[in-house]
């Protein structure tokens, strides 16, 4: 386990996929659950900075995919905790449908670990979100829809400790940001538009599913990504022609 910010953690049960702990005096919320089989390991991170399994009020999935909310039926039953998700990624959560048709053979292979290893029994309840929905006991947290890697992909804006949670929509590989990865992403259009929402965001920290966190500058950084993209560059050079 690595603190971030203040109150903020990261929890790292397979170093694979980032869960994050946001710890308060009124409870816990956790952010992504990460691969199937994962919840007795993140009961005894959080069992390390003195957080009971009952102190997990929330869990919020980022989006429907199974290394990120492969756990999260496991840690509902062992907290009680509510869990929150997208409507719009509900139905890939109850696996009532595929996060989309494989296009080549490596999608085909993930595909096929997906289904055969990381499995998991779907939750029997989840609260739904939408754009600024409120997540009971932590409502001064932003719920923004950023779709495009899936229909229901959210990101989580901590204004107090100027922190954004961003799932996939943007990850940190090897010290540097990219955006959405090509053969993971539902929709790569509304992936990157969904990046610009985030560039316009106000905050220092950014904390993606994959990769390190960046702790300062991280919205300039995000600006420079979009910058960097060629469709975005070419969108912006019309924009001051006009």
């Amino acid at each position: 386990m690595k603190q971030a910010k203040p109150n903020v953690y990261l929890l790292e049960p397979g170093k694979f996929v980032n869960i994050y702990a946001i710890v308060r005096k009124n409870g816990v919320l956790l952010i992504d659950t990460g691969t199937p089989g994962k919840a007795d390991k993140i009961l005894r991170e959080l069992a390390g900075i003195n957080v009971k399994p009952s102190d997990v009020k929330a869990i919020v999935i980022t989006h429907a995919h199974p290394d990120h909310a492969g756990s999260c039926t496991a840690l509902m039953k062992k907290t009680h905790a509510k869990l929150y998700i997208h409507k719009d990624d509900l139905n890939m959560l109850l696996g009532k449908a595929p996060p989309r048709e494989p296009r080549d053979l490596l999608e085909k292979i993930v595909a096929f670990m997906s289904k055969h290893f990381f499995k998991y029994p779907p939750p029997e309840d989840a609260v739904l979100l939408n754009e600024n929905s409120s997540i009971q006991g932590f409502e001064d947290l932003k719920v923004i829809h950023t779709p495009g890697h899936t229909p229901g992909s959210l990101s989580i804006l901590d204004v107090k400790n100027t922190t954004l949670f961003c799932g996939d929509a943007i990850n940190n590989r090897a010290g540097k940001l990219i955006g959405p990865h090509k053969h993971f992403t539902f929709n790569r259009k509304q992936a990157w538009r969904s990046v610009a929402k985030i560039g316009a965001l106000s905050f220092d920290t950014l904390c993606p599913g994959h990769g390190p966190w960046i702790e300062d500058g991280a919205q300039k950084k995000v600006k420079k990504l979009l910058v960097a993209n060629e469709h975005y560059r070419n969108k912006y050079k019309g924009r001051k022609k006009q």
